[in-house]
């Protein structure tokens, strides 16, 4: 049987992932930012340390930064044009389409992500052009005439990340 994914860090956790995003090498910074947005808590330290952590050097910490703050839902439009960049520079189909839900969760703030959706609703990647299609409508505010059975819940990008390598397409 499966262990049970921890979903909370305890305090030290948390300090040792916020020093690690300041201080740490590369890899360091970017696990951080996974490992805060994902598994931290809601609590604003956290917020802060992956706020400041959307202007580094380093194009993996900024986007691991971004798709961590869109999964605690932070809403502060400086992620918009990181997720964008998502949108056209990674190679995961994982990544591409959290980055459209979290787009599409910004709504009308998000206008200037249309012309990289409309883009990925032509994507390979059935998944990318189903959540890209999402989030044009979401931020249009348009309904559309045909039905497509999206979860009621977004899937959390944790539990898309641990069994991405099952998924084919």
């Amino acid at each position: 049987m499966e262990e049970e994914l921890k979903t909370q860090l305890n305090k030290e956790d948390v300090k040792r992932y916020i020093k690690d995003l300041k201080t740490g090498d590369t890899k360091e910074r970017a696990v951080a930012a996974y490992m805060l947005g994902i598994m931290g808590e809601k609590d604003k330290s956290i917020r802060r340390a992956l706020t400041k952590a959307l202007t580094d050097d380093n194009w993996e910490v900024r986007k691991w930064a971004a798709l961590s703050l869109g999964e605690i839902g932070e809403k502060d439009s400086k992620l918009i044009p990181i997720l964008i960049d998502v949108m056209k520079r990674d190679d995961s189909k994982e990544f591409r389409s959290h980055a459209a839900i979290i787009l599409g969760e910004f709504e009308k703030r998000a206008a200037s992500a249309l012309p990289t959706l409309q883009d990925a609703t032509r994507d390979d990647n059935t998944r990318v052009r189903e959540w890209a299609n999402w989030a044009v409508n979401r931020i249009a505010g348009e309904t559309t005439n045909y039905q497509v059975n999206y979860p009621a819940e977004r899937p959390k990008l944790s539990d898309r990340l641990r069994f991405a390598e099952k998924d084919s397409d």
